[in-house]
């Protein structure tokens, strides 16, 4: 096991143990040295007090993170590292946190607390690994196991079934039988459960590199947390433009979408609307008209439900509100203006990811996205106008033309920004103030015309 363990971390180590402390590395950073993977934040556990431990780094920066539970952050040389008495939990009558928590000088105890057995190893630099569970068996078998009852785990915090599945979708790994059933035994839990730390794990699950995998897996857990995706699972699309049913096509959407919170969300809720909308030819061939607002409707109900923040809500709503829109080189300036660059940018990784999960026969598109992209690009670089403001003229030439300071003088100006970013017109001060005047006699024509109908002075 090779663990490039940094400075700061030895030092820790080092001053614990000169103040007649035991300490271990413990958690995610061991797990990940194992696997071979870069590991995370580093997590110390001693035997040291909460009060020894503020006297062994009196002399340095320390944040009480959690005094309470025994646990201090460490702010060394760049580092921040959480180190943690050795404790055994009370009970978790919140379903979320412990009502007591009891100190203890053991590793093993502190160990059999944890949650899934590749997360209860300890290491040192001298003495080892220490795995008292077999966490390293079930990582050489790509297996999530519970420590001890697996029962007991999740009812204590239910949160561990969606950190199951975070787990499955970071690492790859199988959820072990028993550990499977007793997560959908104790889903009840749930509920108890804060939105913010559901809305957390599924962030981090999505941008994982085993998400289809996992979710193929284990579908029915991710559904307890959004069970408005069930009905997702065994929808058919047979029709010439897909290869699969509703869920595998959303599976590989995930799968080739960029690794973004916001694209990934999108990708698992755009076709969600499909099993809503559902219409069959006598011939068997399926049509799901008006689906995208349905999606749209149920990616916003889910962000509110998980309290997500506003900025991620708009524009995952955005994405597959029109993920379904056609975005060519004579509407791309258009779309920019309406959603700004990086919506925009996203919302065409969608599409690619989208278009990749249907059958060959659209795969010819895919190259036209690719290139759009890069056209997206170049139009910003070159600082295409998008808004009002961007034009070549503003309120005071048109006013120098005759117009009125009015809201005509407005719909005048938005007629010239529809024509520049279509493509129909440049954006010179000479053509926009020639289209203006043209804008205005035409104008003329229909108010006087509209007058005369009604008898209007």
């Amino acid at each position: 096991m090779h663990f490039h363990l940094p400075e700061a971390a030895r030092t820790a180590l080092s001053l614990l143990e000169a103040a007649g402390h035991e300490a271990w590395l413990v958690g995610g950073c061991v797990r990940d040295a194992y696997l071979g993977r870069q590991p995370g934040d580093i997590d110390i556990a001693t035997s040291a007090l909460p009060e020894e431990m503020q006297r062994v780094f009196a002399t340095h920066k320390t944040i009480p993170t959690g005094i309470a539970h025994g646990t201090i952050t460490l702010l060394l040389d760049g580092h921040s590292m959480e180190i943690t008495t050795y404790r055994t939990d009370g009970e978790y009558t919140d379903k979320r946190r412990p009502d007591e928590v009891v100190f203890v000088r053991n590793i093993k105890e502190d160990l059999a607390r944890r949650d899934f057995t590749c997360n209860a190893m300890a290491y040192h630099p001298a003495r080892g690994l220490f795995d008292p569970f077999s966490g390293r068996a079930d990582c050489d078998a790509r297996l999530l196991r519970a420590v001890g009852k697996p029962d007991l785990r999740f009812e204590e915090d239910a949160l561990r079934i969606l950190r199951a599945l975070r787990f499955a979708c970071q690492l790859g790994f199988e959820i072990e039988e028993n550990t499977l059933t007793a997560m959908m035994d104790k889903a009840d839990g749930l509920a108890f459960v804060s939105k913010e730390r559901v809305a957390a794990e599924l962030n981090r699950a999505l941008i994982s590199d085993y998400v289809a995998q996992a979710l193929r897996r284990y579908p029915r857990v991710l559904f307890l947390a959004l069970p408005e995706l069930t009905p997702m699972l065994h929808t058919p699309q047979r029709t010439p433009f897909h290869r699969f049913d509703v869920w595998e096509h959303t599976l590989r959407t995930i799968e080739a979408a960029p690794r973004d919170t916001a694209i990934r969300w999108a990708a698992l809720y755009h076709d969600s609307g499909k099993p809503h909308t559902t219409l069959i030819d006598p011939d068997g061939t399926t049509h799901f008209r008006g689906h995208q607002t349905v999606s749209a409707r149920l990616m916003e109900e889910a962000m509110v439900r998980l309290k997500q923040s506003k900025a991620l809500r708009e524009q995952t709503v955005a994405l597959v509100k029109y993920h379904d829109d056609r975005i060519g080189p004579d509407n791309l300036q258009a779309w920019m203006s309406k959603l700004g660059l990086q919506t925009t940018l996203k919302l065409l990784r969608l599409q690619w990811a989208d278009l990749s999960a249907h059958s060959q026969l659209v795969a010819y598109r895919l190259p036209q996205l690719d290139q759009l992209y890069e056209d997206a690009l170049r139009l910003h670089q070159e600082g295409a106008p998008l808004h009002i403001r961007d034009l070549a003229v503003n309120g005071k030439d048109l006013m120098a033309l005759g117009f009125a300071a009015d809201e005509r003088m407005g719909y005048a100006l938005q007629h010239l920004l529809d024509m520049v970013l279509h493509g129909q017109l440049e954006n010179r001060k000479d053509a926009l103030l020639k289209e203006a005047q043209a804008w205005r006699a035409r104008k003329q024509r229909e108010w006087a015309e509209l007058a005369s109908e009604y008898d209007l002075d």
